[in-house]
């Protein structure tokens, strides 16, 4: 499974030089990503998607264990009573659940489109100043070959280990 790691350039042209590096070291187009403060046009650097900018993945997570608890209680509360609880049997406790789940993942992913990436936010302050974050998924084995090359040519980049829900 990938790793998610991220990194800041000092300014677009950086960004464009290391992108063009980590294309040629054999990442994929897919697996890049550069969040930039508003002023910042990106083309032609590759764009980050919504689960990059906000915790859509987060709060999805959180919406399905949180509705799923909420939806197994209700599904006990309806077998327990009595009228109820004999026509219903254990098909309440699992619909309940199913339910439950689907609508807390559902409700929480609307949120957390809103919500802006904690990870990103962590780091707002260097983004704002005109740093480029640039986020690269690649597998665990690669990370030190690609830390070497990065380190060698472009010396002056953070480098630094994400977990901006890796793919």
């Amino acid at each position: 499974m990938k790793e998610r790691y991220f990194f800041f350039a000092r300014d677009f042209e950086s960004a464009k030089h290391i992108i063009e590096d980590l294309k040629s070291f054999g990442v994929a187009e897919e697996d890049l990503h550069v969040i930039a403060n508003d002023g910042v046009v990106l083309e032609p650097l590759p764009e980050p998607d919504i689960t990059h900018r906000s915790d859509v993945i987060d709060a999805a997570k959180r919406g399905a264990a949180t509705g799923g608890a909420m939806g197994l209680l209700g599904g006990i509360v309806a077998v327990t009573v009595p009228p109820v609880g004999l026509t219903l049997g254990g098909g309440a406790i699992l619909a309940g659940t199913a339910l439950g789940t689907a609508l807390g993942t559902w409700f929480s992913t609307l949120v957390g489109v809103s919500v802006p990436n904690q990870d990103v936010e962590d780091y707002r302050h260097r983004i704002d100043r005109g740093e480029l974050m640039i986020i690269v998924d690649c597998e665990p084995d690669q990370y030190s070959q690609l830390t070497g090359m990065l380190e060698s040519r472009h010396a002056d980049t953070l480098l630094k280990k994400g977990n901006l829900d890796a793919a």
